[in-house]
């Protein structure tokens, strides 16, 4: 039987696990707004023709032209973006670690003593990508330990 505690916790894990799908389903859903209205205005659609604000349009665009390529082969432009797609619900748990476990990340920075600086010193591109998304919930503490071991294989 368990206990009030025990469901008590799993129901705040649930609760982690959908606040972070709904998050990564925002920022997707985001990018791909801003994205269409770049594509929408390179075409010579009229802004004022696109159903929002001139302001926002020249927002969404300046967002979307800030916006990384997806590489060749990969399944989204960062780790991040790829953590993000698997919050949503878009790739599968393999799929998440295959692309994670072989990505080519840069090197992350040293890391410092105090703790403020660590998360200050977080690196783009770098593995700090997917500790953070383990953090924020965007994958759960088993998926993270397989792909650091998957990653790990690699250098042995």
């Amino acid at each position: 039987m368990t206990s009030h505690r025990e469901r008590i916790r799993e129901a705040r894990e649930a609760e982690r696990r959908v606040l972070a799908a709904n998050n990564a389903r925002a920022v997707l859903a985001h990018e791909r707004k801003a994205l269409a209205v770049l594509a929408a205005v390179e075409d010579g659609e009229d802004r004022a023709d696109l159903g929002l604000n001139p302001v926002s349009v020249d927002q969404l665009v300046e967002e979307a032209r800030q916006l990384a390529p997806v590489p060749p082969g990969r399944l989204g432009r960062s780790p991040e973006h790829v953590a993000y797609r698997y919050a949503a619900g878009e790739i599968s748990r393999e799929e998440l670690i295959e692309a994670l476990a072989t990505w080519p990340y840069v090197p992350s920075q040293p890391i410092s003593e105090g703790l403020w600086d660590d998360y200050a010193s977080f690196t783009p591109g770098s593995f700090d990508e997917v500790q953070r998304a383990a953090n924020l919930s965007y994958i759960d503490d088993d998926t993270f330990e397989e792909i650091v071991q998957r990653f790990a294989q690699r250098f042995q």
